[in-house]
């Protein structure tokens, strides 16, 4: 879990879904999309943000590896 966001990946994926249902639901509300593209945005972020650390310690922990 993440200290500054206090989800996990797995449930920002899972709310970054269910946004992308409900925006896509023809009777969505339309004073709610706004607010509801804002939380996306933020958590497209945050999973970004945590695949590339992901990436870059399993670099690091590869090249630790190689040199050895």
């Amino acid at each position: 879990m993440n200290k500054k966001t206090g989800i996990t990946y797995l449930q920002a994926r899972q709310e970054l879904q269910s946004l992308a249902e409900d925006l896509e639901k023809p009777d969505a509300d339309l004073g709610q999309i706004a607010s509801k593209v804002k939380r996306a945005l933020e958590l497209v972020t945050y999973c970004r943000d945590y695949l590339l650390k992901v990436q870059k310690d399993t670099e690091t922990i590869i090249n630790t590896y190689e040199k050895d």
